[in-house]
């Protein structure tokens, strides 16, 4: 007789000590589960009297900055743990909503009927993508009632057309969709058609408007760093993330000289730009005051590669990589060594994603919650 797989076997065909084992096991977890649903409302008990006591003392109920702390928190005890990150996101979106019902707390809910807004990311490939994790992170953070998926896309006409048809709230569009998706639109935001490139499509009541806001996330996390007015910056990359990052430093006064390895790309970018164009091979630090690779070189696998070579890095330089897998690339770490000012990938990326939601929901980001939950998911992956 044909010996059954373990994960074929029924309850009838198990010896009596696998019987027992099985029974234990689901024992244990029923008497966790139960442990675990006197804690929660045990939880729910004290975030309720906090509510009462606010209101009390004429406090706003709600404090972003206290549920920062909670998810940051909760991320720490489960690190290691067999817990994968994005669940915990779900756990802490839990304890969130049952907080504000318990507090009488305002939520933002989609509709009346408390129906989720839909979002996407539109791209091929977008497997990967960490713009799920961001988003449902934020939405768990403000208490807005909405749902975020990766969806693979080859066709962005179909898609901008099933925006529309399924009523998703919006979109974000990735490689290679950025500018073909702009003729799909109804209306484009002007600096996205300066840029000519739109990376988010906002659905107001069946009319489709895009926006780009790649540009605003890495002026901002330049910002942090340096004054970009009068500076002169190098641009490393010819395509859709180097556009836009070279409009916002012309628009913010500062001076830009794009570096590529195709001459052709390069230099019809400098053309559009009026910039100036020079050979990545010929890259000097003379009068670079900020460098920002926009090219995937140095992104997973390909780790150990670098745009520009450490010795031709300058110590003060302020050293930009908008890759964020890994986020410590070869150019940042040896410009690290080198003496140079670095800011990783995450920031931007981040900061692009706060701009979306922001146009997406009218509320303010949780920014460092969604940093958190890109960090705790990038160190979770293998």
């Amino acid at each position: 007789m044909k010996k059954m797989p373990p994960s074929e076997k029924s309850a009838q065909h198990l010896s009596g000590d696998e019987e027992k084992q099985l029974a234990e096991q689901r024992g244990a977890i029923d008497r966790l589960d139960q442990e675990i649903l006197r804690l929660f409302n045990e939880r729910l008990a004290a975030a309720g009297r906090i509510g009462e006591l606010k209101r009390r003392l004429g406090l706003p109920v709600r404090d972003n900055r206290r549920e920062a702390i909670v998810f940051r928190r909760l991320m720490d005890i489960n690190r290691g743990g067999l817990l994968a990150n994005r669940y915990v996101v779900k756990v802490f979106a839990a304890l969130m909503a049952a907080a504000r019902d318990v507090q009488g707390a305002p939520s933002h809910a989609a509709d009346g009927f408390g129906t989720p807004a839909l979002f996407a990311v539109f791209g091929n490939p977008v497997v990967h993508s960490l713009s799920p994790v961001m988003h449902n992170a934020a939405f768990a953070a403000t208490g807005f009632n909405g749902v975020y998926a990766a969806i693979r896309v080859r066709d962005i006409r179909l898609a901008a057309a099933g925006v529309r048809s399924l009523g998703l709230r919006g979109a974000s569009v990735t490689l290679p969709h950025k500018e073909s998706v702009m003729a799909c639109l109804d209306t484009i935001d002007p600096a996205a058609r300066r840029i000519q490139a739109v990376n988010t499509i906002v659905n107001d009541d069946g009319t489709l408007r895009g926006f780009n806001t790649d540009c605003a996330g890495a002026m901002r996390a330049l910002e942090e760093k340096i004054t970009i007015s009068g500076r002169q910056v190098a641009v490393i990359g010819a395509g859709g993330s180097a556009r836009a990052v070279a409009h916002g430093v012309l628009s913010a006064g500062g001076k830009v000289c794009v570096f590529n390895r195709s001459r052709e790309k390069g230099e019809a970018l400098a053309k559009e730009l009026g910039a100036e164009f020079r050979p990545l091979e010929a890259f000097t630090a003379e009068r670079i005051e900020i460098l920002v690779n926009t090219s995937p070189v140095g992104m997973t696998p390909q780790v150990g590669q670098s745009p520009v070579p450490r010795e031709k890095l300058r110590p003060g330089m302020v050293v930009m990589d908008i890759v964020y897998n890994p986020l410590k690339t070869r150019l940042l770490l040896e410009a690290e060594a080198g003496g140079c000012v670095t800011i990783d990938g995450l920031a931007m990326f981040v900061y692009q994603g706060a701009r979306q939601f922001e146009l997406w929901t009218g509320l303010s980001a949780p920014v460092d919650i969604m940093r958190m939950a890109v960090e705790a998911e990038l160190t979770s992956r293998p």
